[in-house]
């Protein structure tokens, strides 16, 4: 599916490989009308050449920004296989000279009351997992199966390759 048929998702950066002194493989250069910090939920869709290939949802602090360190640093520290595949996954297609970008679908924040252990207080909150879920079954249902990048949902594994450079990297 092409990211031109979505009209729910804003353009907020554009993915390249690193090239000033920080170890990090990949860089992103944000838009500059977004806010990247912004902390309401939100979903994330990883596009190369227009065509989306992966549906994310985050409500991680620092925004969208946060969201994205843990994939352009998944070549250092001991990442997750989900953080330094995608990387990979987007370092492959920057080689192959593909545009790689970053849009992204902001969830609402709401006033909802919270319980804790002892009380309840009102709290803003963001339903960014139902939203990412809605997002990817609006994709399957188009597009007949889900984006290629979103292993989880497709109940398949990393590549032996990815696997393999991963286990490599933590050793």
């Amino acid at each position: 599916m092409n990211i031109s048929e979505v009209s729910t998702a804003q353009f907020v950066g554009e993915l390249e490989f690193n090239l000033g002194s920080s170890q990090r493989l990949l860089n992103v250069k944000w838009a500059d009308n977004v806010d990247i910090q912004d902390n309401a939920g939100r979903v994330y869709l990883i596009v190369s050449d227009g065509e989306i290939m992966k549906i994310g949802g985050s409500q991680s602090k620092g925004g969208i920004k946060s969201t994205f360190a843990f994939y352009i640093s998944a070549n250092q520290g001991r990442p997750s296989i989900r953080s330094y595949g995608i990387m990979s996954l987007i370092a492959d297609q920057l080689k192959l000279g593909k545009d790689v970008t970053i849009h992204m679908i902001t969830s609402e924040q709401i006033a909802a009351p919270v319980k804790g252990l002892f009380s309840q207080s009102m709290c803003k909150v963001s339903a960014f997992k139902e939203m990412e879920h809605k997002c990817i079954e609006d994709y399957k249902t188009i597009a007949g199966d889900y984006p290629a990048w979103n292993f989880q949902e497709k109940g398949e594994a990393w590549s032996a390759e990815i696997q393999q450079q991963h286990a490599n990297m933590l050793k």
